[in-house]
């Protein structure tokens, strides 16, 4: 029995994993999706797809488009996991390809495509119920219909509870998601379509702190246990289920629960129409209407550090307090999302069938707003620790750190692509982009992009707020944001031949952009990606191969950084600066007998900083000035492998998913790094008949900690002898050893 359990150690993850479908020959010309990716196995978190590296650094959240628009007009304020989950609900998922998202969402990088479950001719019931063994629960059921003379109708239901594997005191659901969808469809006759609306609301209650204490070695990046801090298991976050914040909108203190201040919902009505014509061509046009609001807690590590009694810490009770002391960023904000968005797309072929054509256009609109607190609070640094008071106040600096804008931004874009059989040996993909983006609003500037004072009641001072402050209007601001896409593919012999690709991109800031004290950079961001390489298939391989560059220009953040001569000032200051990156990927899928299946990735990397140089001021003036052109980006890997085999036969399907990330640097100056770590996954599925199926998921097989983070103090830092053995830091760390169970039925 143990040694049918141990083999047994996985699956659910793979119900929701890519499937892997290796194509063959030369016929196989899409370039619209990223296939073999597992893009629902994340280490870091289980409920959100995981980001996929394409040499850039990577973004707040994983893009997700759902029945042909975006989930979140932006990621920020409404990140899409707020409202959208992967499950029986969702019918098909697919990553779109770098072209793909760059002629249709205008962005250079992987976004996750879904489609929902629609009626059927016949009834149709699925559910599912997960559960893992730190106390997960999912339900998840959706059932669908017809309901006479072409009409039908589709409704589910998704349940979750995520206490997390450290259980957090101050909420002990980490993650509780609510979805509700509903919705009916009419069919055409004679098969020429479909129409479709749905409702669908979410409503998401969730704080998580995958943080803990740990040694930090910097002579070779290893780090070792802290005392009896056990990753993944033990808390590093007060039992307090309360914040206290000085709220920027009313220019008062207010006491919240944390409940509150983390929970969003999400209204949004979708509407689908899918029709062919007698001539061949399809339409589709996908139309949401989405009003969201968003309430969302942020609590950040920023500093640990030891305290003697002089520094006025102390418990909430009054005694004084010495030891390690924890200090969190914290960043409540109080955001809404109301959007519109079109798309439509006209396909066809013509020219004796050599050309696959397709015409498309966004109509987007978008009203946000955001009022966003900051401030920072103190607590022990250890298991399950106490909220300290700083010389008796239970925060500091708040506001400082505060953003806000009220705006809108309009999209227009017209899209259009041709996949074209040249010769019997060349194949030749064209596709552009041609959008309009209109933004105005209205802000809280201080400073121009240059650091020019132009508004003094704007500067972030301690407490302040939108009642001492000047509010103006950004301006109204006309972009026009071309992309280009080129996708070749020439047969040298059948299955041999070479491929290449271009993917080009221009954007403005967004929204966001706006929210901080310093107006943005108006200069286009502009992405460039090119590569090619050579493919191989035949009967039992796909192999490609091929040479990389990308880069990226006007990366725009608002950092921390500091003061080298004395740890305790920070400051914060908008950077801008580009990242390029040179590159060789191979990619092979080989199915060498029936029912086994292996990919196998590798990537290296060499992703660098480039015209990034700044001169920071601190309280004893003016600082050294850094340039860190040709120095490697901070928290990205050289060196990337995928392996991914998988077993089928009879009613059994066996697969392991392994992933490795060499060494990622912590600090800007390249002088300390995270050694390298494996991400490791694996399962079992067994199909009891055509209604039942079983599965078993085992995530981070190996136990890896995954340590990862960020030491303030050091990032512009050359000389890190203090940091060689037994630093002791706080970061984040990867999901722990768990085994999930899953249960799905069809009725």
């Amino acid at each position: 029995m143990r040694r049918f359990l141990l083999c047994l150690l996985t699956l659910s993850v793979a119900s929701l994993a890519m499937a892997q479908e290796p194509a063959s020959g030369d016929d196989s010309h899409s370039t619209k999706e990223e296939k073999n990716r597992n893009v629902m196995l994340n280490a870091s978190n289980s409920n959100q797809p995981r980001q996929i590296s394409i040499g850039l650094p990577e973004g707040e959240a994983v893009d997700i488009f759902e029945d042909g628009t975006p989930v979140s007009y932006l990621f920020w304020p409404d990140y899409p996991y707020y409202s959208w989950r992967g499950g029986v609900s969702i019918a098909s998922q697919s990553l779109l390809s770098l072209t793909e998202s760059a002629l249709q969402y205008g962005q250079c990088k992987y976004v996750l495509s879904s489609e929902n479950v629609r009626a059927g001719e016949e009834f149709r019931g699925l559910a599912a119920y997960t559960l893992d063994m730190y106390g997960k629960q999912i339900f998840d059921a959706n059932i669908s219909g017809p309901l006479g003379r072409g009409w039908g109708y589709t409704a589910s239901v998704y349940q979750g509870f995520d206490p997390g594997s450290n259980r957090l005191d101050a909420m002990p659901i980490q993650d509780r998601m609510q979805i509700y969808k509903a919705g009916i469809s009419k069919s055409f006759s004679q098969g020429r379509g479909l129409f479709s609306a749905a409702y669908k609301y979410a409503r998401r209650t969730a704080i998580t702190d995958n943080n803990g204490l740990f040694y930090f070695n910097g002579e070779d990046g290893s780090v070792d246990q802290y005392g009896d801090f056990d990753l993944g298991h033990d808390q590093l976050l007060p039992a307090d289920p309360f914040i206290d914040y000085f709220s920027m909108r009313s220019g008062e203190m207010v006491h919240k629960s944390i409940r509150d201040a983390s929970t969003s919902d999400n209204h949004q009505l979708t509407l689908n129409l899918d029709y062919d014509f007698d001539n061949g061509t399809k339409l589709r046009v996908s139309s949401k209407l989405k009003d969201a609001v968003d309430n969302s807690l942020m609590i950040k590590l920023a500093g640990l550090h030891e305290a003697a009694e002089s520094d006025g810490y102390t418990f909430e009770n009054g005694a004084p307090y010495v030891g390690m002391v924890q200090d969190r960023y914290m960043l409540y904000f109080e955001g809404a999302e109301r959007s519109w968005m079109t798309t439509a797309t006209l396909t066809g072929r013509s020219g004796d069938e050599r050309h696959d054509w397709r015409l498309g256009a966004n109509l987007w609109f978008n009203r946000a707003r955001i009022y966003a607190n900051s401030w920072i609070y103190s607590h022990e640094g250890t298991v399950s620790p106490q909220k300290l008071l700083t010389r008796g106040a239970m925060g500091t600096i708040y506001n400082e750190g505060s953003e806000y804008y009220d705006g809108n931004e309009n999209r227009i874009a017209l899209f259009a692509s041709d996949d074209w059989d040249v010769t019997e040996r060349l194949w030749l993909s064209l596709g552009v982009r041609l959008e309009w983006m209109r933004q105005r609003g209205d802000a809280a500037i201080a400073f121009t992009d240059d650091g020019e004072l132009i508004e003094p009641a704007n500067i972030r001072t301690y407490k302040f707020s939108l009642k001492q402050a000047k509010v103006n209007q950004f301006g109204t601001y006309n972009w026009f944001n071309p992309s280009y896409t080129l996708n070749a593919r020439y047969a040298i012999v059948n299955g041999f031949g070479l491929v290449g690709e271009y993917v080009g991109v221009w954007q403005r800031p967004n929204l966001q952009d706006f929210a901080g004290p310093f107006m943005p950079k108006m200069d286009a961001i502009q992405v460039n990606m090119a590569r090619a390489g050579i493919y191989w298939n035949n009967r039992w391989m796909e192999l490609t191969s091929q040479f990389t560059y990308i880069n990226q220009t006007n990366f725009k953040y608002r950092d921390q950084f500091t003061n080298p001569n004395n740890p305790a000032e920070t400051v914060i200051l908008p950077i801008v600066y580009d990242v390029a990156t040179m590159g060789w990927t191979t990619d092979v899928v080989l199915t060498p007998f029936k029912g086994f299946s292996f990919h196998g990735l590798f990537t290296y990397q060499d992703p660098k900083y480039k015209n990034f140089t700044f001169q920071p001021v601190f309280s004893d003036g003016a600082g050294e000035r850094y340039d860190f052109n040709d120095k490697n980006v901070v928290g990205m890997s050289k060196v990337i492998v995928e392996l991914d085999p998988s077993y089928e036969f009879d009613r059994w399907r066996v697969w392991l998913s392994l992933r490795y990330q060499s060494k990622q640097y912590i600090n800007r100056t390249n002088s300390l790094y995270f050694k390298g770590r494996w991400e490791t996954f694996g399962g079992v599925d067994f199909t009891l008949n055509k209604a039942v199926k079983f599965s078993l998921n085992v995530i981070n097989i190996l136990n890896q900690k995954g340590a990862s983070g960020s030491i303030a103090a050091a990032d512009l830092l050359t000389d890190v002898a203090a940091y060689n053995r037994g630093y002791l830091m706080s970061g984040q760390y990867i999901r722990p050893f768990t085994v999930e169970l899953m249960t799905s039925i069809n009725f």
